[in-house]
């Protein structure tokens, strides 16, 4: 059982990694497209969006 729970938990980490560096891609694509100047209001945007997303799961 303890096996398949750390499995469980090294995919779910390993989706997670994948998540957050989509959400810098897209964040350096905003500042691509001049959407934003600040790279760090980009990520706050990214962070508070996700970050109420997952609470609301």
């Amino acid at each position: 059982m303890n096996v398949a729970l750390k499995e469980n938990y090294q995919e779910a980490l390993v989706e997670q990694k994948k998540e957050v560096r989509e959400l810098v891609m897209a964040g350096l694509e905003q500042i691509k497209e001049g959407k934003t100047d600040d790279f760090n209001t980009v990520c706050n945007r990214l962070e508070k969006k996700y970050r109420d997303a997952a609470v609301s799961n």
